[in-house]
């Protein structure tokens, strides 16, 4: 194994095997050659050459990888998306199928699934179509600093992002035509914090007038704003503590979710 090999976290391994095994076609029937063509999706994915083919076993993958693989797939199994075996002449293991519980949930089961730096930027901007291209340079190089594994630049880079679709929330709501007194507060602050922290009340000011669904879900959003804000601020000190993939995997899929309610306050707001 070449001392450079990448590690990954038991999401992206476990997103790899079900997007390989739900290929409409072509997709693996052995164990050794979901390995094979998981070796060759995580090369893809990481931009990386594709490795030779080997009679014993992966000579890249890493070796945390391979045992991570091992364990989302025997999870799969264990919440009844794979069965053992594909037919009677071949009923066990190592031959396995997608059973039909998997084939009708693990395609709808995460609408936040992405692949690479460029399904996450199409990721995004499906769940955010008005996304301001100020927040998708800072989403690209978060992204693309997730793959380089340059993972305290990501918290920077996403946090910054965060910001700027906020600002743009506070800007709308003190734009509007009956409410927009009551966040000038809000948009007249100087840090991000007291800007939310001001925001959060003057929207629990109209709660009246704004859908019921979409306040509802006000502290999912202020949630989610604190969470990436607190990595930003964290990864921004030179006392920053260790920043994990798993965990800046959840950062990048939450701030979708983020932006989406933000653009769905955007619209009750305009």
């Amino acid at each position: 194994m070449n001392q450079d090999t990448k590690q990954h976290s038991y999401e992206e391994i476990r997103e790899a095997i079900i997007d390989i095994i739900t290929r409409p076609r072509n997709s693996p029937d052995q164990w050794a050659a979901l390995i094979r063509e998981l070796e060759l999706e995580l090369a893809r994915r990481d931009g990386a050459p594709a490795p030779h083919a080997s009679l014993y076993g992966s000579q890249t993958m890493h070796p945390y990888d391979a045992e991570l693989a091992r364990d989302a797939f025997w999870d799969l199994f264990r919440q009844g998306m794979i069965t053992l075996g594909i037919n009677d002449a071949n009923p066990a293991w190592p031959w396995f199928r997608l059973s039909h519980l998997g084939k009708t949930d693990l395609l709808t089961q995460n609408p936040l699934r992405f692949h690479d730096a460029t399904t996450f930027i199409a990721l995004v901007t499906s769940q955010v179509p008005d996304i301001s291209e100020e927040a998708l340079r800072y989403l690209r190089e978060a992204a693309g600093a997730f793959y380089a594994d340059l993972l305290l630049s990501l918290c920077v880079m996403i946090g910054v992002a965060a910001e700027a679709e906020f600002i743009r929330l506070v800007d709308v709501a003190a734009a509007h035509p009956k409410h927009g007194s009551r966040f000038n507060s809000a948009q007249k602050a100087d840090f991000i914090g007291t800007k939310v922290g001001k925001f959060r009340q003057a929207i629990e000011t109209i709660r009246a007038d704004l859908p019921k669904p979409l306040m509802e879900n006000v502290e999912v959003l202020m949630t989610i704003q604190a969470i990436i804000r607190t990595a930003r601020n964290e990864a921004g000190h030179p006392v920053a503590t260790n920043v994990i993939r798993q965990q800046v995997y959840v950062y990048l899929q939450l701030f979708s979710e983020m932006a989406r309610q933000m653009m769905l306050f955007r619209r009750a707001l305009a």
